[in-house]
């Protein structure tokens, strides 16, 4: 599994680890031990650095550093390791059972929200606003309106609860219209809340009964604006909030087939009329020089306007807006094939990435004229991954699907013709491996399995020494470029490549027999996701929207800002506990430079038992081995960020590892 843009950005914005000198492999011996009342069932590291630890009798939060139970909460016994999830963007958690749901400070154990209280029998919207430190959660009840409450993350005290979000504004109709009025009341409460942190004091939230916003402390309606949509009185079908990345005084909101900016101090519309596109506004990208309005293919019987359909798929049109005044720079939108997924900023223009047909088309977009550089989409393998304009053209790497191959090349802007006769590929089943060192882009491709340098200049390409064929049937799932050349990584196979090609170092460690037991090793990953994603959302709704690109340059600088605020400014995620804020942060600082070593899960020598070892990314030889016992499925959770190892060694018992 690749790690999210938003992982690469900031590992690229900090330095790499050097790696350690030469060292003895360290040998199976606990840090400490803890005792658990009820047998162990699972073990999970969060985002904020608590291990969560599932007995018979109780959920448990552990420090790891002191190895100490900190809380325990008995009605969570015995919950499947599935029923204890991350709350997206942040470093909470929440666990469910029938009857009940429960988010949670995984550091100091709080409670900050319990259905019970509210009677709520479904949850359908929970979001954490670090800027504001609240909690804000909406759901249903067997009977009544749907409820709106917000918390306090440090203390868990409710702030505030409403109905009133679900209240009909406009006057009582009768007969059909008071039907249809209902339906929407109805349909309302019923659907996940977009939701937008304008700062410390102000949440804007959005339901199928307009847009309002909420005093964060006393929930008090701020003010309510009604959406201009295509026909008056009929609510917008697609909503979506969006923050602006340099205008601090307001927001974005796209509806259906529009947009517009509302005034943040009083909801007042700061354009004249919305900016209209075709089909439905999916995302929006802020250029210096407009925004640019990314269309998305409505269902056929929803679409609105001048509706075009070509092969089932309705077509779409793309605009970009001044922000002055809303006006568009195009007098009619761009026609697009299809959804347009990604718009990746390389200066004054953008790389369209447009899903049409099961297919994706790429085009050049001139973000001061709103043309297209290129007469017709060029129609790629797979799905667009990575582009950038370069004096050769544009050289673009693609990601395989289950139709078609991840392939790389440079297409002609002139001609609209692609450079290589004969594309790199991967394959279907593997992805197309890629990293930037200076003017070079490396590649593995998996089809040939051979390792490929294009100039970033010239467009020119060439192989690198020769095939590269990995043990165990496997192929490799990460590319890294460190100071002694290239390193292919897989579950199982760590390779050392020069930058010449030439194979340095080549180590494989036989999977264990049930593939379950690499669960732990997997998580690695999402672990990391979290605590990014917690720390955008902390830093602002601004950073987690512009970050969304990895080539694009307001995603890099503010990328830049927030990793030098975290590892030169000491700060820290704001909202939360003290202890969970101060923790994570730390956290978030070791964790910006790119891991130096790797773990493996393997067989033991004996063939009875599996062994953990962690393997050096630059020697390929292990830096520390725990030996994880005879039994056929250990249950055991690593942690890279702390360097920690937790193993259950008897029913009831847990060892921590320092690695």
């Amino acid at each position: 599994m690749a790690l999210p843009l938003l992982l690469v950005l900031l590992q690229a914005a900090h330095p790499t680890t050097p790696p350690p000198p030469a060292q003895t492999p360290v040998g199976s011996v606990a840090a400490w031990t803890l005792h658990f009342s009820g047998d162990i069932r699972w073990q999970q590291i969060t985002p904020a650095g608590a291990l969560l630890v599932s007995s018979d009798g109780a959920l448990a939060g552990v420090d790891v550093e002191r190895g100490l139970i900190t809380w325990q909460k008995p009605e969570l016994g015995g919950l499947p390791v599935d029923s204890v999830r991350m709350v997206e963007g942040s470093l909470l958690m929440e666990a469910a059972k029938p009857g009940l749901s429960l988010i949670f400070d995984p550091v100091t154990g709080t409670v900050l929200f319990d259905s019970r209280r509210l009677s709520l029998t479904r949850v359908v919207t929970r979001r954490v606003l670090p800027q504001t430190g609240t909690l804000i959660v909406h759901g249903q009840r067997a009977s009544g309106p749907p409820v709106v409450a917000l918390y306090d993350l440090a203390t868990g005290n409710q702030r505030w609860v409403t109905e009133s979000l679900f209240q009909q504004t406009e006057p009582k109709r009768g007969g059909l219209g008071g039907l249809m009025q209902g339906l929407v009341r109805m349909a309302s409460g019923a659907t996940t809340l977009e939701v937008l942190q304008a700062g410390p004091e102000v949440i804007v939230v959005n339901t199928l009964m307009g847009l309002r916003a909420l005093d964060a402390k006393t929930g008090a309606v701020r003010w309510s604006a009604t959406l201009p949509t295509a026909r008056a009185g009929n609510p917008a079908k697609h909503v979506r909030l969006f923050p602006s990345v340099d205008k601090p005084d307001r927001i974005y909101v796209g509806f259906d087939d529009r947009l517009m900016a509302y005034r943040l101090a009083d909801g007042q519309a700061l354009w004249a009329k919305p900016a209209i596109i075709e089909g439905w506004v999916h995302d929006i990208v802020q250029h210096p020089g407009g925004i640019i309005i990314l269309p998305e293919s409505p269902p056929p019987n929803e679409a609105t306007g001048n509706v075009r359909i070509v092969n089932g798929v309705v077509q779409t049109g793309l605009n970009i807006a001044r922000y002055e005044d809303g006006t568009t720079i195009a007098a009619k939108p761009l026609r697009m094939r299809g959804t347009v997924r990604q718009a990746i900023i390389t200066g004054g223009s953008a790389v369209l990435a447009v899903d049409a047909e099961s297919r994706t088309f790429v085009n050049v977009l001139d973000i001061a004229t709103a043309t297209v550089r290129l007469r017709n989409d060029v129609k790629i393998k797979g799905q667009l991954a990575y582009a950038e304009l370069t004096p050769a053209g544009l050289l673009y790497v693609s990601r395989s699907d289950q139709a078609t191959n991840g392939e790389v090349n440079v297409i002609d802007l002139t001609s609209g013709e692609a450079k290589y006769k004969d594309a790199i590929e991967g394959t279907k089943s593997a992805a197309l491996l890629h990293a930037i060192d200076g003017r070079t882009l490396y590649l593995f491709a998996s089809k040939d399995h051979r390792l490929y340098a294009v100039d970033r200049q010239d467009g020119t390409y060439r192989a690198l020494g020769g095939e590269i064929k990995l043990q165990g049937n496997e192929d490799p799932t990460a590319l890294e470029v460190r100071p002694g050349g290239l390193v292919l990584i897989s579950s199982q196979n760590l390779v050392i490549v020069g930058r010449d090609g030439q194979i340095k170092q080549q180590v494989y460690n036989p999977a264990p027999q049930l593939p379950g037991l690499l669960r732990a090793l997997y998580r690695i990953n999402s672990v990391r996701a979290g605590l990014y994603g917690a720390a955008a959302s902390a830093y602002g709704d601004a950073f987690a929207q512009a970050s969304r690109n990895a080539t694009d340059t307001t995603a890099k600088r503010i990328t830049g800002q927030l990793a030098a605020a975290y590892s030169q400014g000491g700060a820290q995620l704001t909202g939360y506990s003290s202890q969970a804020a101060s923790l994570a942060s730390k956290r978030f600082k070791a964790s910006l430079a790119t891991p130096s070593s790797v773990f493996v899960l393997t067989k033991s020598p004996d063939g009875n038992g599996n062994v953990l070892l962690q393997i050096d990314k630059d020697s390929a030889q292990p830096r520390s081995r725990v030996d994880l016992g005879k039994q056929r499925e250990p249950v055991y959770a690593v942690d890279d960020i702390s360097g920690m190892l937790f193993l259950q060694t008897t029913a009831g018992t847990l060892a921590g590892y320092r690695l």
